[in-house]
């Protein structure tokens, strides 16, 4: 638990709890508590008007080789974990996507283990998702894109009716306050302070890990279906510091090459560390032991 509330300090202002972006902070039989999901950001400790809040005596884990193999094993995951960060120029030594390509498409090389850090933005998108995802759109003529919408989006067998149930479905979400040169996409491991973390689940680990999220913070996981995969799974998760899982759409699921019975999980990289944690706590835990 990387920060403490010292009991006799507290004045029970409740400013921890309001404050915290990650949520992490709990209120128990009339007080305030630092759960484990804490992840050592120290953004509640200018805001106690009594100095209440401290150092804990362990310090959180941000090593990334160990949180990838960490979450493969105690989920038993098949595949690996995909992260990203959102940069306005590629990283020195980061390869750039020169495209066409799509953000899903690279999320499943990584998912399969034959992906390499790579820095995405609009102009390599073969799609419209880079809007979705907060790195603008690819610049196109008017026919080009009215033809790229009826040849692939919108009318009978298609994803959408007409591109008005496609323009209502992005209103459901919040508005990136810019638009990013890009992201970088690579494996957990190889990727040092990712922005989030998305990973190929089954029903199963999506109730372990929902389990291990709620455990000593109450909080619930949403899922989202019915729009673009990258839409529903990368908006709330960065601008609000919320899980979210979705089982996608008919393409973000080919190019992801999601399985059935596979859904995807984006989580705020800062809640990583302390999910890890939770997932050796919970009953989910103790079944596994009490079967060894």
């Amino acid at each position: 638990m990387p920060f403490t509330i010292n009991q006799d300090l507290c004045a029970s202002c409740g400013s921890c709890w309001s404050i915290c972006p990650n949520r992490v902070v709990v209120k128990r039989e009339g007080g305030y508590f630092v759960s484990e999901m804490c992840c050592d950001c120290g953004t509640c400790v200018p805001y106690c008007p009594t100095g209440a809040i401290g150092e804990g005596k362990v310090k959180v884990e941000l090593n990334n080789k160990k949180l990838h193999y960490a979450l493969k094993d105690k989920l038993s995951l098949t595949r690996d974990v995909a992260a990203m960060k959102f940069a306005d120029k590629p990283p020195q030594g980061v390869r750039v996507e020169e495209g066409p390509h799509f953000w899903c498409a690279i999320c499943g090389d990584i998912f399969d283990g034959t992906g390499s850090p790579v820095f995405f933005s609009a102009k390599a998108s073969t799609c419209g998702g880079s809007a979705m995802i907060g790195i603008g759109a690819g610049k196109y003529s008017r026919e080009e894109f009215d033809a790229a919408i009826e040849a692939e989006v919108a009318g009978e067998g298609k994803h959408f009716a007409t591109k008005d149930e496609m323009s209502k479905a992005r209103s459901f979400f919040p508005r990136y306050p810019k638009a990013f040169g890009g992201m970088i996409l690579a494996s957990l491991e190889e990727m040092p302070v990712p922005d989030l973390v998305l990973l190929p689940i089954t029903g199963r680990q999506m109730s372990m890990i929902s389990t291990a999220y709620t455990f000593d913070t109450g909080q619930i996981i949403m899922g989202y279906m019915g729009s673009a995969l990258c839409m529903m799974t990368i908006a709330i998760p960065y601008l609000e510091n919320r899980p979210v899982f979705s089982c996608g759409d008919y393409s973000g699921r080919n190019f992801m090459r999601l399985k059935d019975g596979e859904n995807v999980v984006c989580l705020p990289y800062k809640l990583v560390p302390g999910l890890v944690k939770n997932l050796d706590r919970t009953v989910y835990a103790h079944e596994t032991h009490e079967s060894e």
